[in-house]
């Protein structure tokens, strides 16, 4: 390691603190996975119509969108509690803590199947609360990473643990999520959903735990960002921040692509639980086992995208899995049992593993590197804010999506199974064709904007190095 690597921002990171961060990981895919069943249990359960659940869910994405630059903006712009507490602990303690109760409140049903509009309203007021602390975290911990890794080695450590240690969880919990539903009641029954829900994410808050020691910043470190705080080089005003970034090709290319992949994700993971009980007739048990499946895959083929993306770059190797999932999704279209289901849902984990939170997340710090090196500030919190503008929509359109193939198809929550050829389509091209389309584009929009290459990566970093940023 050179001289200048031994100043605060090049300081070793610790393999335990790596492992410690990557927890963050094992909590994330807790609250996916038990948000993931929201909208299933809002149709299904509550039996709020799906033109109203798609409402909510656009008020959902709407207060996502305000409150995200917001809350990256505000958390760079903070500086009284950096000397202290470091830059962004005290967010992710305040965000982490307070987020998961509101996500469990989100399952409590207020009123009778009769009282859509107080139900719905509930419901939406608790999705809104809890993604307003799960963006305070989330923000803050993804800000973190490209701040507190600085060198190539461990940052491929510190995703690859992670996305190993979520994708392990991913198996467990969507494993065990589905029989405990059948255990405490099944996918219908209410009280199911809450005492699961208790379970999984009483789970959670033990690993946070660990994770929160993980993440305490050095006093070398805290000084060091105290100083930027000092010199003004975290934070720039916000409408200068939001020009630059909609002018900067790289990042828009992440943003669209982001966006649509996690869109044509959502189809496929949310339109699980529907093709299993509306389509196959089958118990929400028998989603266990693709799950599983599913899961295995990520933590396989984690490493193995890592280690290519070390030899051939990121960008390369994010297009390549890009691409491959779109040829996955085709595949779903010819699915017409569960063993078709089971293949294809296991495969797609395949390319997941190098887009959900390995590579993305890669990509993602080489950005931030080289928009710091053209503005000469660490503003990671709002720029990572103005990209969850945009894919704060992604689960308002999944929900469009299966509300408009809903509405053409005539499918109906009440009746289980669906016996019409249309409706029994619709449920297919909703988690293939459709995703296929989407992801495809994505693709498309990632090849022809993301231009960081290897070389340019390497050459960014020491030009942070000269900058003392």
């Amino acid at each position: 390691m050179s001289d200048d690597s031994k100043d605060p921002r090049y300081e070793d990171v610790p393999i335990k603190k790596i492992l410690g961060f990557s927890m963050q990981n094992i909590i994330g895919s807790i609250l996916f996975g038990t948000w993931g069943s929201l909208q299933f249990f809002a149709t299904s359960v509550l039996f709020i119509p799906q033109l109203v659940v798609t409402l909510m869910f656009l008020v959902y994405s709407l207060v996502d969108a305000f409150n995200d630059p917001l809350i990256g903006y505000f958390t760079d712009k903070s500086k009284r509690f950096t000397a202290k507490y470091g830059k962004r602990y005290l967010w992710i303690v305040l965000g982490g803590s307070f987020g998961p109760i509101f996500l469990i409140l989100s399952f409590v049903q207020v009123g009778d199947a009769s009282a859509v509009v107080l139900n719905a309203t509930w419901l939406t007021l608790m999705m809104v609360i809890f993604e307003t602390f799960l963006t305070l975290w989330e923000i803050s911990h993804a800000s973190l990473y490209p701040d507190l890794f600085r060198e190539g080695v461990a940052r491929r450590k510190a995703a690859s643990y992670g996305s190993i240690f979520g994708g392990f969880f991913t198996i467990l919990l969507a494993f065990i999520s589905p029989i405990l539903l059948g255990m405490f009641g099944g996918a219908l029954s209410q009280p199911a959903y809450i005492i699961k829900n208790l379970i999984v994410i009483i789970l959670a808050y033990l690993f946070f735990i660990p994770y929160l020691r993980s993440i305490r910043e050095s006093k070398a470190r805290k000084e060091f960002r105290a100083k930027l705080d000092q010199e003004g080089k975290s934070s720039s005003p916000y409408l200068e921040i939001l020009r630059r970034v909609l002018k900067d090709k790289i990042w828009v290319g992440l943003i669209f692509s982001f966006l649509l992949w996690a869109i044509a994700g959502a189809c496929m993971l949310y339109g699980l639980n529907y093709y299993i009980i509306y389509y196959l007739d089958l118990p929400i048990e028998y989603a266990a086992i693709p799950s599983l499946g599913y899961g295995v895959m990520i933590v396989i083929f984690t490493p193995i995208w890592i280690s290519i993306a070390k030899k051939i770059g990121v960008r390369k190797s994010y297009i390549i899995s890009m691409f491959l999932n779109t040829f996955i999704y085709l595949m779903f279209f010819f699915m017409r049992d569960y063993t078709g289901m089971l293949i294809g849902i296991s495969l797609a984990g395949i390319p997941s593993a190098a887009n959900f939170g390995v590579l993305s997340q890669l990509a993602r710090a080489q950005a931030i590197d080289n928009s710091t090196v053209v503005s000469g500030k660490r503003e990671e919190g709002t720029i990572l804010g103005i990209l969850r503008v945009f894919s704060a929509f992604a689960y308002f359109f999944q929900v469009l999506i299966f509300t408009i193939v809903g509405a053409i198809t005539g499918f109906d929550a009440a009746q289980i199974p669906s016996i019409d050829p249309t409706v029994r389509l619709g449920l297919n091209i909703q988690m293939s064709l459709i995703p296929m389309v989407i992801n495809l584009i994505g693709a498309f929009v990632l090849l022809l904007t993301y231009s960081i290459t290897k070389e340019k990566a390497v050459e960014n970093k020491a030009k942070l190095v000269e900058m003392g940023l």
